[in-house]
């Protein structure tokens, strides 16, 4: 990011000072091959980080499930947006937002998956019910029934809201303690004297 934000600083920086010596064509190519240049003399590195899958998973089905649960959470994203009930929308929205923690947390500990195999299930529930909330919400009249069950739609998600946040709060206590038992382990092996 620090790249290129410097890359078109300095591209748009030579444009504006050269401008005024130049012709605007020349000036343009200058700091296009600034800006590339810089680009290439700072390459992108890519770190790619191992992680082993728990046992009982292969790496195919490791894919599939992460895939199956982008493509519900950008489902209920979609509906999120199209929400109109402003605290309504925020609490979807905030779903999504911890899906998508989910999925980082997923992809640096695989081992994770286990406590979430119905994730991609519940995310579908999630879609439809935000699909048909939709459906009743849009219409232009509503019985008492309607806005019943509108009400109704907004607690079930709400508690799943709280579900996926103990969800994730689960994983990242189990993160912690994993690290203060590694972090205890070296100290014994430091404590060698």
């Amino acid at each position: 990011m620090i790249r290129e934000i410097t890359a078109g600083l300095s591209a748009a920086f030579i444009f504006l000072v050269m401008i005024f010596f130049m012709p605007w064509w020349l000036t343009l190519g200058l700091s296009l091959g600034g800006y590339f240049g810089i680009r290439l003399l700072f390459p992108h590195t890519h770190k790619k980080v191992v992680v082993e899958l728990p046992e009982g998973i292969t790496e195919g089905a490791f894919k599939a499930f992460l895939a199956e649960c982008r493509k519900k959470l950008a489902f209920v994203r979609k509906d999120a947006e199209a929400i109109k009930k402003l605290s309504f929308k925020t609490t979807v929205l905030h779903l999504c937002d911890l899906g998508d923690d989910l999925m980082s947390n997923f992809e640096k500990d695989p081992d994770d998956v286990r406590v979430a195999q119905a994730l991609p299930d519940r995310l579908q529930r999630l879609h439809k019910m935000l699909s048909a909330y939709l459906d009743l919400a849009n219409q232009k009249s509503q019985s008492p029934q309607t806005i019943r069950a509108l009400k109704e739609t907004e607690k079930a998600v709400t508690k799943a809201v709280n579900k996926f946040e103990q969800l994730h709060r689960r994983l990242l206590e189990n993160d912690a303690i994993d690290l203060s038992t590694s972090a205890k382990t070296l100290d014994n092996l430091l404590d060698f004297d």
